[in-house]
């Protein structure tokens, strides 16, 4: 036991002499805890953007809007003057459903014959259900305090995404796509500098004559090659084994997953160029990776989170990467529809890259000296 023994003290040892390595097994578990806290631990985990037509306009219609829209509820309540509005606004994603409400609804309160419309975004399932559940239980509320009635408002409820039959597989899938944009590509190219570094491989390369960026870009293309593996493999197995029904619509597809896959390489060779030791740097580019799945809507909407949240998540180039995914399969959107997340993630890409070389030509020029 004791050459057992000697080697977990010697490694123990070397972990507490690196200060990075130490700094990233704390933060991780703490990290998680606090989202986990952030995400769920709150009395109502869950906003969302709903649009309201009100074609009766009267004090109890205004106030069952004004219900919808309280502070203490979990729906921001958006008014629309027609139904073209606001549909654009739901195939948009910017609200999750349109509440119509007919001409003649107070009225027919009294007569026990109130109607009441709800075209609901299904493209997340579980979302829906709560949108659809909360818009009936405020309606219903409303009237039988008024009315001291215990029968419901009728409600039509229809889906925002005509002819496809979405659950938890269709909307998870476009989710898992982005995995490998965090992981893959992240994690790989941070270990493209500083393993050579440590391996000492970088000396010999940076005697030969080939310029600082070629090797760089060389990195980023091996890092791009093996991401591009793992996203095959993921969507060839999802196809065979889930059989969802989504639009494989490859030629919109690709790009979207070679400008997500370029944002995540970024942020590893940042992560490669700041890391001192491959510990260091495989544990920054793991933490770093597990945090942002939260912030980029993969599994859950981010809705879910708290509003601070959703706007760090509006400063990550993944969740870009996961709204066109979802877009694509699921609402069968155009490239004019994607304009938006595309051009983000173009922004993103060449952002980090620039930052990416700057610091790798600081760091070879640190080497030189």
């Amino acid at each position: 036991m004791n050459p057992i023994i000697g080697i977990a003290v010697k490694d123990t040892k070397t972990f507490f002499r690196e200060r990075g390595t130490i700094f990233w097994t704390m933060a991780f578990p703490i990290m998680i805890m606090l989202l986990f806290t952030a995400i769920f631990g709150r009395n109502i985990p869950f906003s969302a953007n709903i649009g309201i037509i009100d074609n009766d306009g009267t004090p109890a219609t205004a106030q069952i809007i004004a219900v919808l829209n309280s502070s203490g509820g979990p729906f921001t309540a958006m008014a629309y003057t027609n139904t073209t509005e606001a549909f654009a606004a739901l195939n948009a994603s910017n609200i999750r459903a349109v509440v119509t409400i007919p001409k003649g609804f107070t009225e027919s309160l009294a007569f026990r014959n109130a109607t009441v419309s709800v075209v609901v975004d299904k493209s997340n399932p579980d979302v829906a259900n709560i949108v659809t559940s909360g818009v009936t239980t405020v309606f219903s509320e409303f009237y039988k305090n008024a009315f001291n009635y215990t029968e419901p408002i009728t409600f039509t409820v229809e889906s925002a995404v005509p002819g496809q039959t979405i659950g938890y597989k269709e909307n998870i899938i476009p989710g898992m796509l982005t995995y490998p944009l965090l992981f893959s590509s992240m994690v790989v190219s941070t270990g493209a500098i500083v393993f050579e570094r440590e391996k000492g491989t970088l000396k010999k390369i940076r005697a030969s004559p080939i310029p600082p960026f070629y090797m760089l870009a060389g990195k980023a293309l091996a890092a791009l090659f093996q991401t591009s593996i793992s996203i095959i493999v993921m969507c060839v197995l999802a196809y065979f084994l889930l059989s969802p029904n989504l639009n494989w619509n490859i030629p919109m597809l690709i790009p979207i997953l070679f400008l997500g896959s370029l944002n995540g390489i970024a942020l590893g060779l940042i992560i490669s160029c700041i890391g001192r030791a491959p510990q260091e740097a495989s544990n920054a580019a793991t933490t770093v990776a597990i945090v942002l799945q939260f912030f980029t809507g993969m599994y859950f909407p981010i809705d879910y989170l708290p509003s601070y949240m959703q706007q760090m998540g509006r400063f990550i180039p993944m969740t870009y990467a996961a709204q066109a995914l979802r877009d694509v399969m699921i609402r069968n959107a155009t490239l004019t529809d994607l304009l938006w997340p595309i051009g983000t993630l173009v922004g993103a890409a060449a952002l980090l890259l620039t930052v990416g070389i700057l610091l790798y030509n600081r760091w070879v020029q640190s080497e030189r000296d």
